[in-house]
């Protein structure tokens, strides 16, 4: 009874072997799957170690059943229980050897996707721990390089674009723009030599467009422009010091008279011609380009006749448009 006993033990662990060591060839078939498409030899090693842990420990556990079954002494019996535990001390190894090598790859992976975002702190904190916790000192060296010279490309882009910016901001001549933009450069970069050298690039061009602008102011008052004068000297006047004014007071003053003189005539013609809808625009430039002339206060003593004549014009010029 006790022998069919021990035959049926036999013959379901032989079983249960069989199965583990089926389930670990299909692993091993998987990594090798694997390996040959992402490169990743983890799956390989738990396959192995899973094939590897039934073919060693049946034959020792049939050693023993047999021993046990011929009455052998309990010596075998030991040295066989060893023997087990020693192969199983040795799968222990094969496994804390693919552990390992499974942390290695995910920590590799970890590394490259945190340069490709760009996140470079986390990759050399990563790096760190490759180096500490793996031993993997070169490797990790090579990488650390990887990311510095990663850091390096994106700062130069960085501060070539700012640069870049920095230009187009004065060729609209918006100073206080361009210099709040080399204030932000020089707290993210201060020490690089180009950034030091905008605050001089932008004096350059800020002096270069008010001699710009004294070249056409002058030439259009010599050419009787008195319209593009007057808006030249009005934006001259944001760049000139006091003392450098006084060089076109004269110049100044001649365009500026013969602006109002202009714009009185055309205020008189529309008024001769009952023109009020002109004669009420040309009134407002007065008011608001001469604010303070004795032409202005006369002008705003008529301002709400001229606009009540105005409507009364436009309605005029509708219904005959209607009509």
């Amino acid at each position: 009874m006790e022998g069919k006993t021990n035959k049926r033990r036999d013959l379901w662990t032989t079983i249960l072997f069989a199965l583990l060591l089926l389930a670990g060839l299909a692993v091993v078939c998987l990594g090798v799957f694997v390996a040959a498409t992402d490169g990743q030899y983890v799956v390989l090693a738990l396959g192995v170690v899973a094939v590897m842990i039934p073919a060693a420990v049946l034959p020792l556990l049939q050693q023993l059943a047999e021993g046990e079954a011929s009455g052998g002494g309990s010596a075998k019996q030991v040295e066989l229980l060893e023997q087990i535990s020693e192969r199983m001390r040795m799968s222990a190894l094969s496994r804390r050897v693919a552990d390992r090598q499974r942390d290695r790859e995910q920590l590799r992976q970890a590394i490259l996707e945190d340069i490709q975002k760009e996140d470079y702190e986390a990759a050399l904190s990563l790096v760190e721990q490759m180096a500490r916790d793996f031993g993997y000192v070169e490797e990790a060296e090579q990488y650390r390089q990887q990311i510095i010279d990663a850091r390096h490309r994106q700062q130069e882009q960085r501060i070539e674009q700012a640069i870049n910016d920095v230009r187009n901001i004065c060729a609209r001549h918006d100073w206080d723009a361009a210099q709040r933009e080399v204030d932000r450069l020089r707290r993210l970069y201060g020490s690089d030599h180009r950034i030091k050298a905008l605050p001089y690039q932008i004096e350059q061009a800020r002096q270069e467009h008010k001699r710009d602008l004294e070249r056409t102011f002058l030439r259009a008052a010599e050419q009787g422009d008195t319209v593009n004068a007057m808006a030249l000297l009005k934006e001259l006047d944001r760049y000139l010091t006091q003392q450098e004014a006084a060089a076109y007071l004269e110049t100044a003053r001649g365009v500026i008279g013969q602006a109002r003189e202009n714009i009185a005539v055309r205020f008189r013609m529309a008024v001769s011609d009952k023109d009020w809808i002109e004669a009420g625009s040309v009134g407002e430039q007065i008011i608001r380009e001469f604010p303070n002339s004795k032409m202005a206060d006369e002008v705003r003593g008529m301002m709400d006749v001229l606009r009540e004549r105005a409507a009364g014009q436009r309605a005029a010029e509708t219904g005959r448009t209607v009509g």
